[in-house]
């Protein structure tokens, strides 16, 4: 199982109150970890506690991410074309999007302190976090049918808040068209995870060699995250 307090998921945190702040500080949250695009970020800021290590790593491979935390790159060779008719397939391949999540990697791997949690978040927590919680998941060797059953929990989240209060929040006619409509579907599917993983299979052959290739993680890597994140029951 996962190690207590060490890995946080979660939706939006810019209405997040003063006394939650309070609380996830207690908590021993390090490392907050934002996969949304600029734009969201400039217009619905993260409100963190103090001495929180923020860092915008955006996952959607579209707009300027000249103020994000991503270093430049030559991505002129894409490997996958952004075809966002398959949102989670184009998440895992990528050239941009492998960036944000090896950059999330590499904070995880900094996270080693006992009691220190990292959290990662887009703006409603289930497709741009689904795909990094699937990913972080699957180095820490996590089975896929238990990974895609969690994954469904996420329904049950979104059954028991205010719907229509959290679809205004994220419809925004200012915000991309593309990412307006993969916010305000609030229902995940199970075959949306299947094709991030089928793209994944596909073009690098085993998660392993994903890991290896991709997210450039080393076998000491992989055997360090679950020193770190994982507890042996």
């Amino acid at each position: 199982m996962i190690q207590w307090k060490k890995l946080l998921r979660s939706g939006d945190m810019s209405r997040l109150s003063n006394k939650a702040a309070k609380q996830l500080f207690k908590y021993g949250l390090n490392y907050v970890i934002d996969l949304r695009s600029p734009f969201e970020c400039e217009m619905s800021p993260d409100h963190l506690p103090k001495h929180v290590i923020y860092r915008s790593y955006p996952v959607y491979p579209m707009g300027d991410t000249g103020s994000s935390d991503l270093p430049i790159v030559d991505n002129e060779d894409e490997l996958y074309g952004n075809d966002f008719s398959e949102p989670y397939a184009t998440m895992i391949l990528s050239r941009h999007s492998q960036l944000a999540f090896r950059m999330m990697f590499a904070k995880l791997l900094d996270n080693a302190e006992r009691a220190k949690s990292l959290l990662f978040h887009c703006a409603a927590g289930k497709d741009r976090t689904g795909v990094a919680c699937f990913l972080v998941l699957s180095a820490l060797g996590i089975d896929y049918q238990i990974i895609r059953r969690d994954y469904l929990l996420t329904n049950l989240v979104y059954e028991s808040v205010d719907q229509s209060d959290l679809r205004k929040k994220l419809q925004n006619d200012d915000l991309m068209d593309f990412i307006n409509e993969m916010n305000s579907s609030f229902y995940v599917q199970g075959s949306s995870l299947d094709k991030a993983r089928q793209a994944l299979i596909i073009n690098y052959g085993s998660v392993r060699e994903y890991m290896h290739t991709a997210m450039q993680l080393s076998d000491k890597d992989l055997s360090d995250l679950q020193q770190i994140y994982l507890k042996r029951i």
